[in-house]
């Protein structure tokens, strides 16, 4: 008889939940990227302004950044009081994008554009605030370098309170 042993991997991916778990979790090209330290999650709401001031709080953007030794992320996505389903596939880092940037995911310096093909889903944020959580997959290319990134089983999950 035949025995093997098989170490399973430590690093799994969290699981998908919506409850405020301030948790992270995709597999970039196969590895996979983790975040469940709210101290390293920063953001939040990022209020829209025009030329009297701030708009009402419902017309916001959702910003997050996350980094550790390894990865960097940021997610901006437009209207999430409104939107429940963004695709990764418009430029952002163009004039005036840098201003009021388009939905993106960026990881480390590949970003999403117009070559992307992906979403993020979510719930609308008006049914769970002060919770947004979501999943998402994407494939995307770095323009410096040309190389693919392929993003699969990611999931997000976190209360906006605790963020800093």
């Amino acid at each position: 008889m035949l025995l093997s042993t098989c170490k399973k991997d430590t690093k799994e991916l969290p699981p998908i939940t919506s409850k405020g778990a301030n948790t992270f979790g995709c597999l970039v090209n196969g590895e996979p990227v983790i975040f469940t330290d709210v101290k390293k999650m920063f953001g939040g709401l990022n209020g829209d302004y025009d030329s009297i001031g701030q708009l009402p709080l419902d017309s916001a953007d959702i910003w997050i950044t996350m980094q550790n030794e390894k990865y960097s992320v940021n997610l901006y996505l437009n209207d999430p009081f409104s939107d429940s389903l963004w695709y990764l596939n418009r430029n952002t880092f163009t004039f005036p994008g840098v201003i009021n940037p388009l939905d993106y995911l960026m990881i480390n310096s590949y970003v999403s554009s117009s070559s992307t093909v992906g979403n993020f889903k979510s719930f609308n944020l008006n049914r769970t605030k002060p919770i947004f959580s979501g999943t998402f997959e994407f494939e995307c290319i770095n323009p410096r370098t040309c190389q693919t990134m392929k993003v699969t089983n990611g999931r997000l999950d976190v209360d906006l309170r605790t963020l800093q």
